[in-house]
């Protein structure tokens, strides 16, 4: 009846991802970073006698901080992305299917026919699952220190940076070409390395998926994905610190602190910081400043979008001696 574009199609699509399970954003998976935190906060108070609900109530989040001008900032960019998503992001994002067969027809071009290796499905389902996400990882890792460390890309992951308090929609807290990037580094990577994997193992090749997402991202999305931007201090430690990007990991990733700019550029895993040496292991119990200090804050849409651009570009400009 309506157009995929039209104003009542795009205003549907706002409410509708909250009800699908393909989205991140679905109320299951905001409803299970809930869960999850409840679950840390219990299993940190097992033995007492008592159990206090304030603790508890304060994972909702105060007046203060919804009514924050920064979350307020938050909500119109998730608002504002989620009409680019209907309209305009589909025409610079290649898709996973577009990169798996061009992952498929390189590797036979390049060393012939597919192999076929015979090996058991389950291992075969569980070796591309995991390959998916360590190559998501990899991608995500080298874009995201390539948006600290190039001055011009740096302008616009600054606009993600700016936030002085976060809440789950801190996560769509990006500038548009930022977001078209990563957007792309997802299909890019899970796309090829399923390529990758079908050509070896031949095209019956799968990985477990849940609601037509990589079982392993789902499960991220049902604990601590939505956690990552708040102030729910969920510290992993030790061996495991250097394993999985905690919300802890990701909090320090915002800290203004010195010591900690560059760091922890993971999404749900901190092995590619581990390796290359970006890693900051999270205190047991810690709280950081938040935001980008010396820097006015973004006042609406118009500026978040305008002003780091201009300043990037001002960033390629050769400077005369």
């Amino acid at each position: 009846m309506f157009g995929s574009n039209s104003p009542i199609a795009i205003a549907a699509y706002q409410v509708l991802r909250f009800l699908n399970p393909s989205e991140s954003y679905c109320l299951v998976y905001l409803m299970g970073g809930m869960v999850f935190a409840v679950a840390v906060m219990l299993w940190r108070r097992r033995g007492r006698r008592t159990l206090k609900p304030e603790p508890m109530l304060r994972l909702l989040g105060s007046r203060k901080l919804w009514l924050h001008d920064s979350t307020k900032l938050d909500l119109k960019l998730y608002l504002f992305h989620g009409v680019l998503i209907m309209v305009a992001y589909g025409l610079f994002q290649g898709s996973s299917e577009l990169w798996r067969t061009g992952a498929g027809s390189l590797l036979s071009a390049a060393l012939g026919p597919s192999p076929q290796i015979a090996a058991p499905r389950l291992l075969v389902g569980a070796v591309t699952t995991l390959g998916q996400v360590l190559a998501l990882e990899f991608g995500y890792w080298v874009l995201h220190y390539a948006f600290h460390k190039v001055p011009a890309l740096w302008e616009l992951h600054k606009v993600h940076h700016s936030a002085e308090v976060m809440t789950p929609l801190t996560e769509w807290r990006q500038h548009p070409i930022e977001f078209v990037a990563f957007g792309n580094v997802l299909t890019l990577a899970t796309g090829g390395a399923y390529g990758v994997f079908a050509w070896l193992f031949g095209p019956g090749t799968q990985p477990f998926t849940l609601f037509q997402v990589n079982i392993l991202l789902v499960l991220h999305f049902a604990t601590f994905h939505h956690l990552r931007h708040s102030g729910v201090w969920i510290a992993a430690r030790g061996w495991l610190g250097r394993l999985v990007h905690s919300p802890a990991h990701h909090q320090i990733h915002h800290s203004t602190d010195p010591r900690h700019f560059d760091s922890n550029l993971g999404y749900a895993l901190s092995v590619w910081d581990w390796a290359f040496g970006t890693l900051v292991i999270p205190e047991r119990r810690a709280r950081v400043k938040l935001g980008v200090e010396g820097e006015p804050p973004y006042r609406g849409l118009l500026d978040t979008l305008v002003r780091p651009m201009a300043a990037g570009a001002r960033t390629l400009i050769p400077r005369s001696t």
